[in-house]
């Protein structure tokens, strides 16, 4: 298997496909809707962790650390468990999914019956584990339903949603707990996501087999479509580790989701122990960061959607730009917390930081969604789902050892400044790597062939 010529292709000088005339049919935009209900649902369930931690302290004596340990114990699993479901989605498909919600589902109702560390740890490696395949099949039912030029603001789209969560559904799940305890939210996420999980399996389609799908608008889904790489049973992943643009892609996303992780985990304690906030009070505060994280997702599928528009522009250098801008945005903002509005009032010193974090979320989110197409801009369509398990993987290695770390710095200095501060370093190692280590193609259409 020779896939070494990719290595001549230098992706910025690729020239893009004529472009097929917008089709009237709106299906894939009504796939999209459904993905991004699955997105909600998906990061309630992490959510819940957050929401629940001081509630939790207060009823079992959970540290800062054993937080920590659980964002880890879950980052952990879910990181393990890219490397097989990347390789599934792309040998059985995305149907997939469906039993994967009902898994982690139970996992996340199981965090409702548990008293000790162990086995709160054993529910959270579950709910990694399950949801493994949730968004590299959303991922890949993108490249399925979006031509190259619409997947940056379908992937902005979803990973928005995934934001929504904390963005507007805080105050409800912080209300949950006041109301009813810690271990009825963890039941109700669980509900929800078994609901879904009917609902996706009931009505999902590919496009070859939707049939309410017109044949302009298959057409112009598939207008960039690799016609020539062949649909193949096997994926070469010992060729996707011996390429230079797998590691950068698997290390800048490693930087990048040790950043997102940390707010994921700790807003909500960060803005009890620094300001003194209430729990009960705290919903519309922490919300207001992901608000941000939401804006920045849209606002950046947008703009690399123009830009892949201008001339002498690619779909791939536009979205590389997205990236290493927000990066370097994000670095900077991070840096800038543990000022916490130094000199300022509590409460003007609250707002400053709040939102600090939420422009800090919104140039993190449009990483995250351009990282993920990506993965279709390196490979060919029957490969993208490995590829991006593969980056996946480097992200949530990442995640699995920022909180841990994190929480220990938390307990031993009782303060979160060089959590923020040395998260902003980490910042711009993702901004090195993405820059400097991705620059040509895993493996293009000629030498898919090849390899099979």
């Amino acid at each position: 298997m020779d896939i070494t010529k990719s290595d001549d292709v230098d992706m910025t000088k690729a020239t893009n496909a004529a472009p097929v005339t917008k089709p009237k049919g709106r299906i894939r935009w009504i796939v999209l809707g459904l993905l991004c209900l699955l997105a909600l649902i998906n990061n309630i369930d992490r959510l819940a962790l957050s929401v629940a931690a001081p509630a939790m302290q207060a009823d079992l004596g959970l540290t800062a650390t054993d937080i920590g340990l659980l964002g880890s114990a879950f980052a952990l699993f879910y990181a393990i468990g890219q490397l097989p479901s990347g390789w599934l989605i792309d040998r059985y498909g995305t149907r997939l999914l469906g039993g994967a919600v009902v898994l982690w589902s139970l996992a996340t109702a199981a965090m409702g019956m548990f008293n000790k560390m162990g086995w709160f740890v054993l529910a959270r490696a579950w709910l990694g584990l399950a949801e493994a395949p949730s968004l590299l099949a959303t991922n890949k039912i993108v490249t399925h339903w979006f031509p190259k030029k619409e997947q940056g603001i379908a992937n902005a789209s979803w990973d928005a949603a995934l934001k929504a969560g904390p963005a507007f559904f805080t105050g409800i799940l912080v209300w949950i707990v006041a109301a009813f305890g810690w271990r009825t939210l963890f039941f109700i996420a669980g509900i929800a996501g078994i609901v879904f999980a009917v609902l996706f399996l009931l009505s999902y389609r590919n496009p070859d087999d939707h049939p309410r799908l017109t044949t302009e608008e298959r057409d112009y889904i598939r207008q960039d479509r690799d016609s020539n790489s062949p649909k193949t049973d096997h994926v070469p992943w010992g060729a996707l580790f011996t390429r230079p643009t797998m590691w950068g892609m698997m290390a800048g996303y490693f930087c990048n989701m040790w950043v997102y992780q940390i707010f994921l985990t700790f807003i909500p304690l960060f803005v009890i122990n620094e300001f003194g906030i209430e729990f009960k009070s705290m919903g519309l505060i922490v919300s207001v960061p992901w608000i941000g994280a939401i804006i920045g997702d849209l606002t950046s599928g947008v703009l690399s959607k123009r830009l892949s528009e201008r001339a002498g522009w690619t779909t791939k250098k536009a979205k590389m730009r997205v990236i290493t801008v927000s990066l370097a945005f994000q670095a900077g903002l991070v840096a800038l917390i543990p000022l916490h509005g130094a000199g300022m009032s509590n409460s003007t010193g609250l707002a400053f930081t709040i939102t600090l974090m939420a422009f800090a979320l919104g140039f993190n989110g449009a990483v995250v969604a351009h990282a993920w197409s990506m993965a279709a801009e390196v490979t060919t369509t029957e490969t993208v789902a490995s590829v991006a398990s593969l980056q996946n993987f480097g992200g949530f290695l990442g995640a699995t050892v920022s909180p841990l770390v994190a929480g220990i710095i938390i307990d031993a200095t009782d303060s979160f400044n060089l959590v923020f501060f040395s998260a902003g370093i980490v910042g711009v190692l993702s901004l090195a790597f993405y820059h400097f280590g991705v620059r040509r193609p895993i493996i293009t259409a000629t030498s898919h062939q090849e390899a099979a």
